[in-house]
């Protein structure tokens, strides 16, 4: 497959990549230890200075010797162990190869022994011309070098691999460099010596070559040379804003100035500091002072010593006649002071106040884009049958929205157009959707639901589970339809199994409760033909704090900062002059958001969602004093098939704080797990108990990471009576931002869950109690605790028969159920106990026994 082939190569590249990334490293010299000078510079300046020209060296090359297929230079010298190509036509004809043997010579048929060694191979043209013609003429010939000579050098003093070499007779005094991994930083890079017949032929200077690319005394190497590396010379340190900070050797110690350093350092930078610099000096190698010089003529005069350490600094990020504005501004940065400068002009209006992220975000809003990336295997050359927006695969290009995937990419993240922000479908009632958290890239599992089933218009996606799914959730004894919520009253639980059959890792309160659950509006609803919720009114970036901004200002006098707060909203829409206070250089005007501070409740803009049987159900801005009867008096009030007793009302400010009161409670529990834990072991005396405290810890443990997945949902029990219909009803209770009331239709049934035969919904009857709808789900089983019973009730508050002291006996059989009620039998998970204590005691009492029959025999 197309997409396959390109992976493969894709791969094979990376692994030749790799290759030679990993033969780089392994071809590279270890770092050199610091010198003395490199740790006294570093003690000073705070970081360590590299020496200049090392790292050219760290690189080994793989082989010292120039290529041999090259040109020849017309000034190379012809000696023994060169082959020469001769071409001649005319009176006579030869096309050979010719070594030059020992002696210099070459034996040319039919002319003889001819010296060649010590001709330059400019010459060697006309030379062997003139040999030939002693013998015939009418003749012309082509002379070439075939293969080169090997020459043997010395490289001496401070190499790094000092010793013989074999080269190619083209070899420069820069490739046996190379060939020795070149100086060390014992070494000098100025003064290297070539030397011939005990006369040095030419002083090498790398800085000429490393700063100017100057190779005219890269002198070609002769048999027998010597290369000699002495130590280095004088140095100094040049840190700071240069150009190439680093340590440099002095070629004339006397005569070097801060200029010349300067222009080693390749100048100053842009940012640098020209009026002065530091000078650190080592003074009769007995103790450090420190000189400053002014960057003019006299100053760059100065000469330098060894060990000095030149030090510029950069100039100070200081901005003159500036003020700043940040914070929630469209335009924040720096803005030019001038006299009498005043807030207003630095806000001249309102619309300078909004910030570009509310515009992009606004502006994303209509944009028209898909409601999930398409990562399924495409089923034709344009991806998903009849997708808007298709495009070809192979054109998708290097964007992660149009790559196509014949795999669940985990590198995709999913985009939810058009819906929440962020990769994760989030449900009516806040929560993260786990069918689209649970490893998922945000598109549609082509495993799941089938092509057929889709929304191929791109705008909802309606489906309903296959028929191998249900029997999968059957086989599982799962229904998600009739388990409820122990702590949200009478919420359905809809994370049982997900579609696919796989347990779910969403915790108990995560489950939707029973008044979201009959607006039908969670994904475990959508089997009924229900829809995902799609588009929500918030808020694109957080309003402006209006009574509140500062200007941060530093006395010139003896450098304190103060603030000088103002009331933003009537420095710019009241044009209150008292508020427009003039700037001064230097000056921060910070202009803040209701994110950024908190401010009073009655400032805050606070959105609540009204859901269910309201007359006009929707999101609605809270006004100034307004209360949950007073917003749903605004909307409509209720329908006539309201049903108040069952509503839910949530808040995010609660669930924060159900959360962290969650979460220590988890905390608390392991503590007392792990102490119990560690009793247990130590009373433990045989083998049998000690497994029995170990398979006890591994439950407990597995039951405390169960908790901690547990999320709080942040609802609020409002005391409604059964029969509560009107507005007159509802608590006067003030609203927050992100406050949710949902109110259901009156719903047709009361559930029976836990140990029950049969558990299961049964249509509401009023004049059926308790007991009654108990034994219609076929009485309690066997593991069945009766005695800890209790109902649910369809408001969220839990009616205990234990600790009901009106309900004792049994009269909790004749409670009275309304609508929306959920009856619970838990599990007796103690149940066994006794008969173990009774065999534990007969035990006892029976060795007892026999300790006083063995006494009386003794005795």
């Amino acid at each position: 497959m197309p997409g396959q082939q390109d992976n493969t190569q894709t791969n094979t590249q990376n692994s030749t990549r790799t290759q030679q990334q990993s033969q780089n490293l392994d071809t590279r010299l270890p770092l050199d230890s610091p010198t003395e000078f490199q740790l006294l510079v570093a003690n000073s300046i705070g970081k360590m200075l590299p020496i200049y020209g090392v790292n050219l060296f760290r690189n080994l090359p793989s082989t010292f010797a120039p290529l041999n297929m090259v040109p020849v230079t017309p000034d190379y010298v012809v000696g023994p162990g060169d082959e020469l190509l001769i071409q001649m036509w005319g009176q006579v004809t030869l096309n050979g190869r010719f070594l030059v043997d020992r002696s210099g010579s070459i034996f040319v048929p039919q002319v003889g022994s001819v010296h060649v060694a010590g001709v330059k191979f400019e010459q060697m043209h006309d030379f062997l011309k003139s040999q030939v013609a002693r013998v015939f003429r009418n003749f012309d010939l082509n002379v070439n070098l075939g293969q080169l000579r090997s020459i043997q050098v010395f490289v001496v003093g401070q190499a790094r691999r000092p010793g013989s070499y074999t080269i190619s007779s083209l070899s420069t005094l820069t490739n046996a460099l190379f060939a020795t991994g070149g100086p060390t930083p014992q070494g000098s890079l100025r003064h290297i010596q070539l030397k011939r017949g005990g006369k040095v032929v030419v002083e090498f200077d790398l800085y000429d070559l490393l700063q100017r690319g100057d190779k005219s005394k890269d002198e070609q190497l002769l048999p027998g040379d010597v290369i000699y590396i002495p130590p280095v010379g004088p140095q100094i340190a040049v840190a700071g804003s240069v150009r190439a900070p680093a340590i440099y050797e002095l070629k004339s110690p006397d005569s070097t100035t801060v200029g010349d350093v300067l222009e080693l350092a390749a100048g100053l930078t842009n940012v640098a500091s020209g009026q002065r610099v530091r000078l650190e000096r080592v003074d009769e190698r007995r103790r450090r002072s420190m000189i400053e010089i002014a960057l003019d003529a006299q100053g760059r005069a100065t000469v330098m010593q060894d060990g000095d350490l030149l030090e510029l600094n950069a100039v100070v990020s200081q901005y003159k006649d500036a003020v700043t504005l940040r914070g929630n501004v469209a335009n924040p940065g720096r803005y030019t002071w001038k006299p009498g400068m005043r807030v207003r002009d630095l806000l001249p209006d309102k619309d300078a106040l909004i910030t570009r992220d509310y515009w992009l975000k606004r502006s994303q809003l209509g944009q028209p884009t898909l409601t999930y990336i398409p990562t399924c295997l495409p089923l034709t050359p344009y991806g998903v049958p009849n997708l808007r927006y298709g495009i070809p695969v192979g054109e998708e290009g290097s964007n992660p929205n149009w790559r196509y995937s014949s795999t669940r990419n985990p590198n995709l993240i999913g985009l939810a157009f058009g819906g929440e922000e962020g990769s994760s479908y989030r449900t009516a009632d806040g929560e993260t959707d786990s069918e689209t958290d649970a490893s998922t890239d945000g598109a549609l599992d082509c495993m799941k639901i089938p092509a057929s089933q889709t929304a191929l218009s791109g705008i909802n996606d309606r489906y309903t589970p296959s028929t191998a799914t249900n029997a999968a959730n059957a086989a599982n004894g799962t229904n998600s339809t009739n388990n409820q919520n122990n702590s949200n009253g009478g919420n359905s639980n809809t994370s049982g199994l997900l579609q696919n059959g796989s347990q779910s890792n969403s915790a108990p309160s995560n489950r939707t409760s029973a008044a979201s659950a009959s607006l039908g509006s969670t994904v475990a609803n959508a089997s009924s033909g229900e829809f995902r919720p799609r588009n929500n009114v918030k808020l694109s970036e957080p309003d402006i704090d209006w009574s509140y901004a500062v200007i941060e200002r530093q006395s010139k006098v003896n450098l304190t900062t103060s603030l000088l707060p103002f009331n933003l909203g009537k420095a710019i829409l009241e044009e209150d002059n008292t508020q427009n206070l003039e700037l001064l250089p230097g000056d921060v005007v910070a202009i803040f958001s209701k994110a950024d501070i908190r401010v009073p409740q009655e400032q805050q803009t606070r959105f609540v969602r009204l859901e269910g049987e309201f007359a006009s159900s929707g999101v609605y801005s809270v006004l100034p004093g307004e209360t949950l009867r007073h917003l749903v008096e605004r909307a409509g009030g209720f329908t006539s098939e309201a049903y108040l007793y069952g509503s839910e009302f949530t808040r995010e400010s609660t669930r924060r704080v159900q959360q962290q009161r969650l979460n220590q409670y988890v905390d608390e529990i392991a503590l007392q797990v792990s102490t119990n834990a560690t009793n247990n072991a130590g009373r433990a005396i045989s083998a049998s108990d000690t497994a029995a405290a170990a398979a006890a810890q591994a439950q407990n443990q597995s039951i405390i990471s169960s908790l901690r997945q547990a999320r709080a949902t942040g609802r609020i029990v409002l005391d409604l009576k059964p029969d509560s219909h009107d507005l007159a009803q509802i608590p006067d209770l003030p609203l927050e931002d992100g406050d949710r009331f949902i109110v259901p239709r009156v719903p047709s049934t009361v559930s029976v869950d836990g140990a029950v035969y049969n558990q299961n919904s049964f249509a509401f009857e009023s004049q059926r109690r308790l007991g009654g709808y108990i034994r219609l789900a076929g009485g309690t089983n066997r593991d069945a605790d009766k005695s800890r019973a209790y109902v649910i009730r369809a408001s969220g508050s839990v009616i205990s028969k234990q600790y009901s002291s009106s309900l004792r006996g049994n009269n909790f059989d004749s409670l009275r159920l309304f609508p929306g009620d959920t009856v619970v039998v838990p599990l007796n998970l103690t149940k066994g106990n006794t008969i173990r204590l009774i065999v534990d005691i007969a035990q006892i009492v029976g060795q007892f026994g026999l300790a006083i029959a063995a006494a009386n025999v003794v005795f």
